[in-house]
């Protein structure tokens, strides 16, 4: 589909964003995220898959079921430690992943991830330069988000 997208006709386009807006907005397609990222190689659609977990996260955080919302914040902190330390990391795929870290750090953090500073302090000691590197980023999305949202 993403393929229709950038090389298509001008009906294929038009199909294809059809079908990728459907699945964008349909409940469960956070679901499915994580099956998208591991098995594409093509970055459009990589970069779906987390423009459909992000809207998840922003709009439908507070009814999913606690043990869907951690894991997904078990599953995004895994896929930014797994990017900071790949050695062929895309920045933009980096980033994007941190974007998405932030907006559960908006619905969850201090009052229900609490832990959330010891263990990025904890990873970064532990990891090396480029976790470290990525953690700080994360802390400057945080307080760019804390200090636009007052």
């Amino acid at each position: 589909m993403t393929q229709w997208m950038m090389m298509g006709n001008d009906a294929q386009r038009n199909e294809a964003q059809n079908c990728l807006t459907a699945l964008k907005e349909h409940l469960q397609a956070w679901t499915v995220v994580a099956t998208i990222l591991e098995k594409t190689s093509n970055e459009s659609t990589k970069f779906f898959g987390l423009q459909i977990l992000e809207e998840a996260i922003k709009f439908r955080w507070k009814v999913l079921p606690e043990a869907d919302r951690g894991g997904v914040k078990t599953y995004i902190v895994g896929l930014c430690i797994e990017q900071a330390t790949a050695p062929n990391r895309s920045k933009a795929f980096l980033n994007k992943a941190n974007l998405i870290l932030v907006q559960v750090l908006k619905q969850e953090w201090p009052h229900n991830w609490p832990q959330f500073i010891p263990e990025i302090v904890a990873s970064s000691k532990s990891g090396g330069p480029e976790l470290c590197e990525n953690n700080m980023h994360i802390l400057r999305l945080l307080s760019e988000e804390i200090f636009d949202f007052s």
